[in-house]
């Protein structure tokens, strides 16, 4: 082997070597712990996919930065980093905690709430969430060679434990702005060492929950019209603003601006989950990437439009299907059905978008004009990469386009263009919480990266622009570079210069681009020291010029006007041929509570008959500020249904009571968006008339939820007997009456969280005697009831006592002709009710046939007949059903007696001996937990050692048979702390980040499911392993491993291509990690892991017969 070949190989291992140490190092401390270097980051190019003839150059990499969340450049080419060391570590996520934890969250109302309960529940433990920092790293070239070799902490000391994750920096000049819960920060260095010395605290009270970890303050940008923006994800916000604003939503992301010293913070946008970046386009379209809810919808690319819900609550998460998000399809694109408060997505698209931006104009060929890039974070760098594509103007909103996977192969968290031309990248590297490395990449097209307008771009965004002539930077109005267009902008702005945006604005020779930075020029005027009445009169115009973007802008730029008197011309211009010239003129007149446009808003609303959301959303802004609310509510006899929806939705914007009035509409949906509003805002003064439509029922089942809800929570006795016979109701469905009977069930102690939207919203408790007489009532009719019904209504009766059943439930319990599982749930329910007469019945119903009766019957015994239970019990030991044995071991563990303890030992040693069935081990090693006598522990913890020498899996050996498919199914797709389907699809539904596993069952034994689960980077699925090979000749080979003999390694690179290479020719090889959380058997109990293997095992349907395939 050459010495150079050798070289390569020893830093090759060396980086595998860095790996591992750092991956033990687990002391906290006031340094976070960072990889060393190594030439991992250089060699990870070589399984980069990028287009033909671009390069990739590593610009800096660990230990000079790590863990990357977001990063900005600025004008001069300096980059600002924000890191995290506090994931897991200080930033917690909801999913590793209880359900104590998770109420608490819940109940929250401000950051104080939340410190205090952290406190409470964490006790000596809180001190280890302020331990890490998050930080701002200072990248700079100090040598012009392109790469960052001058590494500055600009700012740390981001560890409180209501702190973090610092995710968005904004550099503005001298400013750099950052955003770490719950603080919107402007920080400054005063003496140009490269380290914050002043900061300023712009804004408090964002992160009142914990939510998902990354659902933080991100998306930091300059808008078009000089303000900055920012997102937080759906962890909420209560915050007092310096003009005396209360800003509050604890459970919904949201977009806000403010100017640049923080003052007129406001919402702009609000419904969101996790909007990590933002990106105007060239037109001052504002959009966004948000992400799924991890229950088998989509992410949604979003245009934010002002005072736009996109529908998202943070509440709706604890929900196994989301509640109303996934019921009433509320992160689908447009459609007619879905709730019309709510501006819908333009598409479902990407799996989990984070960094975001858009083509400034230079750099890259034409081919690129128009394009958003978007960072898709999936966990893994193999499915991970960079998006492009367009959106397409279609009327007022958008449709998304030209989506492409230019550069892929790589964890990226953020990315950006610089001055230099070059697209950059920042790279995760691996997993979900950070492993103390990070890099940046510089992606570029050098036909176009070199060109002389990149140089001039270069040197115009570095150079001084207080130093431009006034004429020169109206010129620079039109350049090709979106920034450079922006900064002349801001400079002029910033000088008063309204002279010469009136000339832009009245130029027609000029560019609508060109022009459209007149009128934003002049909004940042109006809003600093308003316009005269001259400039007022030259932008009027704008309202009737022949260029459809100029027109809706000048719109935009009236309405922003204090005091401004309306015009026929925008008044006109809500009939403008251009749908977006419509939107922007119902906004305008809006804003200036413009009344006499009520008509023509009404109008616009008929003509567009619910087809354009966007203009929907202008007709309702429009309509909740021009008119009152009685004036609304007379719509209400309008003929056009999209008309009275509007109407509805408008009046819900106001919280009023006359909502109620659009509950008895012909129509269900606008019936439907009434009940809506009444229940989900709520709207307390309407209630009574949502709970009145029960006298109605439909077999809408969000309307009906939201009525029977209204019925719950109003609570009297008259709403309680209304319940009980809409659950006797034959006529209505199944679920509808199981819920009416879970309400009964929790009438005298209701449950603090709203049962349609899951928000908290605590009531009082209510008499017990009146629900039991409402339910004895209807007693007869529920019984009669299908069997879900009526086994749902004995439990109930045991539950309130009601010790009229009793003859009943002896008659249905000695019926051989019932349901097993109903004459089971009367055993038990009279166990309940006759604690004296059941034991005999449960002796007899030993003998049955059927398991389920004499699982019944062994629990009834277990409750009521010790005398009898051990021999019952050892029985049922040894019967040949499983669930039989199961249960039977389990009470035993929870019998107390010596003969229990014996029998448990009894259990132990025929486990130890291997003579004990499997689908009971787990069950046997509960119960003997703690309980058996020393000398038989040794010998369980002495085979077990043995175990534990030949089979990785040893520690889990108990959970590999027995399991609930059932049970296992819930936990799949329902269970929070999981989010499987978030990754993973089964026939239709589930995401499509992992393996495709609607026949894992048939292609894999259990043993293998058990080490996909425990041991997620053993148990690589085909097609997602990715490796990365050094040969003897020296090549370093990336890619996923596509097939793996005793004689070769088959990899596909990232550009598609495959290459082979011999066994015998590897001289090192690394592997890269699972996408799937190493930890996640941290959030399952033994028993929740077999049930998810019995689950997964059970799906066998045959991809020939069309059921499905796996990947």
């Amino acid at each position: 082997m050459s010495r150079l070949l050798s070289v390569v190989v020893l830093c090759f291992l060396s980086c595998c070597n860095s790996a591992v140490l750092f991956a033990q190092a687990t002391s906290p401390a006031v340094e976070p712990v960072i990889a060393a270097a190594s030439s991992e980051g250089q060699q990870a190019i070589a399984g980069f996919k990028k287009p033909d003839g671009w390069t990739a150059t590593l610009v800096a990499a660990e230990p000079d930065v790590a863990n990357i969340v977001a990063f900005d450049i600025d004008r001069k080419g300096r980059f600002w980093v924000c890191e995290s060391f506090r994931q897991d570590i200080g930033v917690t996520d909801n999913r590793g905690h209880d359900n104590k934890w998770l109420r608490a969250d819940l109940a929250a109302q401000n950051v104080q709430d939340r410190i205090d309960y952290h406190k409470r529940l964490l006790g000596d433990q809180a001190i280890t969430y302020e331990q890490q920092d998050d930080r701002i790293r200072l990248l700079q070239d100090t040598t012009g060679d392109g790469k960052l070799d001058k590494a500055t902490v600009f700012a740390s000391g981001f560890n409180g434990i209501e702190e973090g994750t610092g995710a968005g920096v904004l550099a503005v000049e001298d400013d750099v702005y950052y955003t770490c819960i719950p603080k919107l920060w402007k920080l400054n260095d005063l003496n140009g060492d490269g380290k914050s010395d002043q900061r300023t605290a712009l804004a408090d009270g964002f992160g009142v929950r914990v939510a998902f970890r990354g659902h933080d303050m991100h998306g930091l940008i300059r808008g078009p019209d000089g303000r900055i923006y920012f997102s937080i994800g759906d962890r909420g916000y209560n915050v007092q603003t310096a003009e005396g604003n209360h800003l509050f939503d604890p459970g919904s992301g949201a977009i806000f601006r403010c100017e640049l010293d923080g003052s007129d913070l406001e919402v702009f946008a609000t419904g969101l989950r996790n909007p990590q970046e933002l990106a105007f386009d060239e037109y001052g379209n504002l959009f966004t990437g948000d992400n799924n809810s991890d229950s088998g919808d989509r992410a949604r690319w979003v245009y934010i439009v002002q005072g736009g819900d996109t529908g998202w609550r943070m509440n709706y998460q604890y929900y196994g299907d989301r509640g109303p998000f996934n019921r009433e399809k509320i992160w689908h694109p447009f459609h007619e059905e879905q709730p019309a408060y709510i501006v819908p997505p333009i598409a479902n698209f990407a799996d989990g978008p984070s960094g975001l931006t858009y083509y400034p104009g230079t750099g890259l060929s034409d081919d690129w004009k128009g394009r958003f890039l978007l960072a898709d974070f999936r966990g893994t760098p193999a499915n991970s990469g960079i998006r492009t594509f367009r959106v397409k103007p279609k009327g007022a909103f958008f449709e998304l386009v030209d989506d492409e996977q230019p550069l892929w192969s790589i964890l990226a968290t953020d990315v950006a263009f610089g001055p230099d031309g070059g697209i950059y990248v920042s790279d995760w590297v691996d997993g979900w919480v950070g492993q103390g490395k990070g890099r940046i990449y510089r992606f570029a097209d050098p036909q176009f990266s070199e060109s002389e307008v990149v140089k001039e771009v270069q040197s115009l965004l570095a150079g001084d622009w207080k130093e431009l002539g006034e004429a020169r930077l109206v010129d620079l109005l039109g350049h090709a570079d979106q920034r450079v267009r922006l900064a002349a902008q801001w400079q002029l702005a910033a000088r008063s210069a309204a002279d010469s945006f009136r000339r832009v604005i009245q130029d027609p020779t000029l560019s609508t681009v060109n022009r459209l930075h007149g009128v934003w020029g002049l909004g940042q005027i109006a809003r600093t020291e308003g316009l005269s009445a001259e400039l007022i009169q030259a932008v009027e115009p704008l309202v009737v010029d022949g260029d459809p973007y100029l027109r809706a802008a000048g719109a935009d730029l009236l309405g922003s006007l204090p005091n401004h008197t309306v015009s026929r011309h925008l008044r006109d211009a809500i009939d403008d041929q251009d749908d977006r010239v419509k939107y922007f003129a119902a906004m305008a007149v809006g804003s200036l509570r413009d009344s006499e446009s009520f008509d023509s808003i009404v109008r616009m609303l008929e003509r567009n008959n619910n087809q354009d959301p966007i203009l929907r959303h202008g007709g309702i802004m429009a309509l909740s500020q021009i008119a009152s609310s009685s004036q609304i509510a007379e719509l209400k006899d309008h003929p056009n249904r999209s008309v009275r929806r509007a109407a509805v939705v408008a009046l819900r914007r106001h919280t009023s009571p006359l909502t109620a009035e659009f509950l008895s509409d012909y129509e269900p949906m606008v019936a439907l968006e009434a009940a809506r509003a009444i229940n989900d805002l709520p709207i307390a003064e309407a209630m009574p008339a949502l709970a009145d439509q029960i006298a109605r029922p439909t077999d809408d089942d969000a309307l009906m939820r939201r009525v029977l809800n209204a019925n719950f929570r109003i609570g009297t006795n008259d709403r309680l007997v209304a319940v009980a016979r809409y659950a006797a109701e034959p006529s209505a469905s199944e679920s509808l009456r199981l819920e009416a009977l879970e309400m009964l069930s929790q009438w005298k102690a209701p449950d603090a969280l709203d049962r349609v939207i899951n928000h908290w919203r605590p009531m009082k408790p209510r008499p017990e005697a009146e629900v039991a007489a409402a339910v004895t009532d209807q007693l007869s009719r529920l019984l009669s009831a299908p069997e879900p019904i009526a086994n749902r209504a004995i439990e109930l009766a045991a539950e309130l006592e009601i010790a009229e059943i009793s003859p009943q439930l002896i008659a249905r319990l000695s019926d051989e002709s019932i349901d097993v599982q109903t004459r089971a749930a009367a055993m038990l329910a009279l166990a309940r009710l006759d604690p004296k007469g059941a034991p005999g019945f449960a002796g007899s119903a030993l003998a049955a046939d059927q398991p389920e009766l004499r699982i019944a019957a062994i629990r009834v015994l277990a409750r009521l007949d010790a005398a009898n239970l051990m021999p019952a019990l050892r029985d049922a030991v040894a019967s040949d059903h499983s669930a039989e044995r199961q249960v039977a071991w389990d009470l035993l563990a929870a019998n107390e007696s010596a003969d229990a303890t014996h029998q448990i030992e009894d259990g132990l040693q025929q486990y130890i001996d291997g003579d004990l069935p499997e689908d009971v081990w787990l069950n046997v090693l509960e119960a003997a937990k703690g309980r058996v006598n020393p000398s038989l522990a040794s010998d369980l913890a002495a085979a077990e050692a043995r175990w534990a020498q030949d089979d990785a899996l040893a520690n889990y050996r108990a959970s590999l048979v027995g399991g609930d498919r059932a049970a296992g199914e819930k936990l799949f797709f329902e269970k929070t702390e999981l989010s499987c389907v978030r990754c993973h699809r089964v026939h239709r539904q589930g995401g499509q980040v992992g393996p495709v596993l609607t026949t894992i069952g048939a292609q894999r034994d259990r043993k293998y499911l058990l080490e996909a689960i425990v041991r997620p980077d053993a148990a690589i699925a085909k097609g997602f392993e990715t490796a990365v090979i050094a040969d003897d000749l020296g090549q370093v080979f990336t890619g996923i491993i596509r097939d793996e003999t005793d004689d070769a390694v088959r990899l596909m690179k990232a550009d598609g291509s495959e290459v082979t290479i011999p066994t015998e020719e590897i001289v090192a090889r690394r592997r890269g990690k699972s996408a799937m959380p190493e930890d996640l058997v941290k959030q399952m109990s033994p028993r929740e892991i077999r049930d998810l293997v019995a689950y997964l095992e059970s799906l066998k349907v045959d991809p020939r017969a069309g059921g499905g395939e796996i990947e």
